[in-house]
């Protein structure tokens, strides 16, 4: 019987990172990429668990990188799985008259344009076996916008369109298209928020704290599991009871 592999882009971030060990101790092979990043350190981690674990440089920004990768990926693992689209970066919160059209194109084209193709790509491989699953991580500013964060925002919310649209195309395929959209997740990339404004956060969260990555990575994995077969084309919230900030 083939082990199933699942692919976990951004997995040098905290939420990414913290993935991989939910699914590699669920006995799935991962495939990790990285851009900036480095995932050695997570790579010995994950060795506890007995499955083949690969590292793929990503540029998600670039659509040769994406097509490399995907190529070297299929040709390093037996079968493919899960696709989760983890990676992704955010912005310098300013006005969006303020915002260069480089600034606006970069966010665009890691968040939107770089998970489309992609999930196109991978896409290609899951019809062909006729079985599938992808998570895409959207954010609660994807459905509800972020003032001074209006790119990353529409960037999310596309996120949330394509994984409806997919989900309708790929479903014949047998193929599941979902999505996961956190709130505030304490995080390396989070860091940046002074003690004051993680306060100001909680005490507009219901549930009275801040979220952690193995929140995020629970819901991940509970959508690309058999728990979940019966569900297809939904944005699921990891908020902590915000509807917004």
């Amino acid at each position: 019987m083939l082990r199933k592999t699942a692919i976990i882009t951004g997995a040098s971030g905290d939420i990414g990172a913290t993935t991989a060990k939910i699914f590699a101790s669920n006995g799935y092979n991962v495939a990790l990429t990285f851009n900036h990043g480095c995932t050695k350190a997570l790579e010995d981690e994950l060795k506890v668990y007995n499955v083949e674990v690969k590292a793929f440089h990503l540029d998600q920004s670039k659509e040769q990188s994406i097509i490399k990768c995907v190529k070297d990926i299929q040709s390093s693992f037996d079968y493919l799985e899960v696709l989760i689209c983890n990676a992704g970066i955010a912005e310098r919160s300013d006005l969006l008259s303020e915002k260069s059209t480089e600034e606006i194109d970069n966010i665009l084209d890691v968040n939107l344009r770089g998970t489309i193709i992609l999930n196109r790509e991978i896409a290609k491989i899951f019809i062909k076996q006729k079985h599938g699953n992808i998570v895409n991580i959207s954010s609660i500013h994807g459905m509800e916008g972020a003032s001074c964060e209006v790119t990353y925002s529409a960037s999310k919310a596309g996120v949330i369109g394509l994984t409806k649209g997919l989900a309708s195309e790929l479903a014949q395929y047998n193929i599941r298209v979902n999505a996961v959209a956190p709130a505030f997740i304490d995080t390396q990339m989070t860091s940046c928020y002074t003690a004051k404004e993680r306060k100001e956060i909680i005490k507009h969260t219901p549930l009275g704290r801040l979220g952690k990555p193995e929140d995020v990575a629970e819901a991940v994995y509970f959508l690309a599991s058999e728990k979940s077969s019966f569900i297809t084309g939904i944005c699921l919230p990891v908020n902590g009871g915000v509807v917004k900030f």
